[in-house]
């Protein structure tokens, strides 16, 4: 949904349950335009879906946000100032039962998002 739009995954690894990626934020997204004028900001429903999406690319599995038990908007993401950003994704797939994650998105110098929740298979 957003991957090759708002954002690029320039690199992704995943192994037993553990996602790292690097995404590259497209700053010249029309988004931003109005999110915010003059202060472009990568809003926080996109955080969660990029999570989602970096979720559904290691599962290849199509998912659904059943529940947040935790998510704290920590830090803005300015694309201008942070185009580049990295995400870890621990995940757990029980059978017949939704996809428990933790996930975070981060830079060098600050930790932005983090989520804790569960993803239903559609």
């Amino acid at each position: 949904m957003l991957n090759d739009r708002l954002y690029t995954i320039s690199r992704f690894e995943e192994q037993a349950g553990k996602i790292s990626a690097t995404i590259m934020l497209n700053t010249g997204h029309k988004i931003f335009e109005g999110h915010f004028p003059g202060q472009p900001v990568l809003p926080g429903v996109c955080m969660i879906q990029i999570i989602k999406e970096l979720t559904e690319k290691a599962t290849g599995k199509t998912l659904l946000l059943n529940e947040a038990a935790q998510c704290k908007f920590l830090s803005m993401v300015d694309p201008a100032k942070t185009p580049v950003l990295e995400a870890a994704v621990d995940y757990q797939q029980p059978e017949a039962a939704p996809i428990v994650i933790n996930g975070i998105l981060k830079n060098e110098a600050a930790t932005f998002f983090k989520i804790n929740a569960r993803l239903q298979v559609m």
